[in-house]
């Protein structure tokens, strides 16, 4: 039985896995953004356990800002959701062929996916589904820590636009969807406004 291990670090995209079949270590693959630095590196290797069973190894790497979560495996994820959809719907979750692959970009708990079928953000309510939860779930984190109506306002606001970045423009308009505005266009497509 394959067991897969995520390090993740702050600032960071990308993470490290390391994969472990029958307790041995069979894969380790480092992919950060930007690159660790070579102490950074050389502590991670002196850390890698060859032993599933030493994993806790990996918590001396917490001081170096990396953080370790088991990743499961994908038919667990979607056995998961398919438990809490039932509970939350009252009907069995229909798995299309894609839902395996996209889940596996995730690791969603328990926790996070009854808060995703309760959640009143109208990005999620009534529409979820994998495909959904895996396409917005930065800003269901962001949801769920609080996050997501701090950092902009609630109404529209043409002179913040000229402070944002392309990337901070499209969070602007999503936290505006999710209070239930609708953009204002003009023929062209530009986005003028939400009502």
């Amino acid at each position: 039985m394959k067991t897969t291990y995520k390090l993740t670090s702050e600032g960071r995209k990308g993470a490290a896995t390391a994969t472990y079949e029958n307790g041995l270590l069979i894969g380790f693959e480092i992919d950060f953004n930007p690159p660790l630095n070579n102490p950074k590196t050389a502590w991670i290797f002196g850390a890698l356990p060859t032993n599933a069973e030493r994993i806790e190894d990996f918590n001396s790497l917490k001081g170096f800002g990396l953080e370790v979560t088991k990743e499961a495996p994908a038919n667990e994820k979607l056995a998961l959701f398919c438990r809490v959809y039932e509970k939350h719907k009252s009907i069995k979750y229909k798995v299309t062929a894609s839902d395996a692959g996209k889940i596996k970009q995730i690791n969603p708990t328990e926790e996070q996916l009854h808060a995703y079928f309760r959640s009143e953000n109208f990005l999620f309510k009534g529409k979820q589904s994998i495909a959904n939860l895996v396409k917005y779930w930065n800003e269901f984190r962001a949801d769920l820590a609080g996050q997501g109506s701090s950092k902009f306002p609630n109404e529209w606001d043409s002179k913040i636009l000229q402070k944002l970045s392309p990337q901070d423009t499209i969070n602007y308009y999503t936290h505006l969807r999710s209070l239930g505005l609708k953009a204002i266009k003009t023929e062209a497509g530009q986005v003028v406004g939400f009502r």
